[in-house]
């Protein structure tokens, strides 16, 4: 099948290249079939792409390179959903919110998203009660606003 996206023009996949989220992202409710993008060599950042809206896409990378520690749980529902067993099965991606000044770049730690790359179903979870925040500015991880400072 083709893909139109609205910044790389038309891209070739299948099927199980598909990532479905039944309940759209936030705002999205919608839009519920994306295809995952590498932007860079090595996917430290990729761009989720809208397959029914080529102009809605989401800059997203994996949260453990922000945040060593981050450890999403899950209710029993959403694994049930993602038809996973445990957490670990799983992978999580954040948005991110790209500005001029990449210091002040955000990146969304309470509502990953969560996709089974088994059974490519995803979901954007919430999690309520937690310490983290919509927007996490970069500057706010000592490692990326001071390259030099390796603790």
């Amino acid at each position: 099948m083709i893909v139109n996206t609205f910044n790389y023009g038309d891209i070739q996949c299948s099927e199980n290249d598909l990532i479905h989220f039944s309940d759209g992202i936030l705002g999205f409710p919608e839009l519920k079939q994306y295809l995952m993008l590498s932007y860079d060599d090595d996917d430290t950042i990729q761009i989720l792409q809208s397959v029914q809206k080529s102009e809605v896409s989401f800059v997203v990378l994996n949260p453990l390179l922000l945040c060593p520690d981050y450890r999403p749980v899950l209710t029993p529902e959403e694994l049930t959903s993602l038809k996973a067993s445990d957490c670990d099965d799983l992978c999580y991606y954040v948005i991110c919110v790209i500005r001029e000044n990449y210091l002040d770049n955000t990146v969304n730690l309470k509502c990953p998203l969560v996709i089974n790359p088994k059974t490519r179903k995803g979901m954007q979870i919430i999690m309520e009660g937690s310490p983290y925040r919509v927007r996490h500015r970069f500057d706010s991880f000592p490692h990326l606003a001071n390259p030099e400072n390796k603790e």
